[in-house]
């Protein structure tokens, strides 16, 4: 079969628009990287967010080195939730002492249902507190958003105090929403990966 020079320009043609058709780009043939989240997400926990957001760290252990002031300690204490987001449970334990009880939410209202502080300590048994601010912390700058399960830290602020960072698995959708250990959590804003700051991926 002979081609004439309009013919073989028809097919060049042809062949420009299926690459581009395929997703091509122009740098080269190759496809545009996945763009990433801008900025760390803030998620505080609420009546409206709390039984999602506990439900992605039950059974993880936040420790704070220096106590926390809300539960009036002041040596190296940890927080343990467990059983599930909608009645969750706690457990505080410290040189000091041991509480454990059931959170509720708005922002983190903890009752205490044994203890071995001293009656007049916050943590007593039979005391009820209120913990506001409330908020986990998800390090999901520089995390591209492709779906993809990505470990990363979180930490939970109580109060004006910060958690040291656990590991967690997270995913950024396409459209920014993040998912937490399976749970949907909030979202945040994409930007194109040469155009953010923050940890890449």
């Amino acid at each position: 079969m002979k081609f004439n020079k309009v013919s073989l320009a028809c097919l060049v043609l042809s062949g420009s628009a299926l690459l581009s058709a395929c997703g091509g780009s122009s740098d080269n043939g190759q496809l545009s990287p996945a763009p990433i989240a801008s900025s760390s997400l803030s998620a505080e926990i609420t009546p409206q967010t709390g039984a999602t957001l506990v439900n992605s760290v039950l059974d993880k252990s936040f420790d704070f080195s220096t106590g926390v002031p809300a539960f009036g300690t002041t040596s190296a204490t940890s927080l343990k939730l467990s059983g599930n987001g909608t009645t969750p449970s706690f457990a505080i334990n410290s040189a000091e002492g041991t509480a454990s009880g059931s959170m509720t939410f708005g922002s983190c209202i903890f009752t205490v249902s044994q203890s071995s502080f001293a009656p007049s300590h916050p943590l007593a048994q039979g005391k009820t507190f209120t913990v506001k601010p409330c908020t986990l912390s998800v390090a999901t700058a520089g995390i591209k958003g492709d779906g993809i399960a990505t470990p990363t830290t979180v930490t939970l602020l109580l109060g004006t105090i910060n958690s040291k960072p656990i590991t967690v698995s997270v995913s950024i959708s396409a459209t920014g929403v993040v998912t937490l250990n399976s749970f949907t959590i909030g979202s945040v804003t994409l930007v194109a990966a040469t155009g953010a700051t923050g940890a890449g991926n």
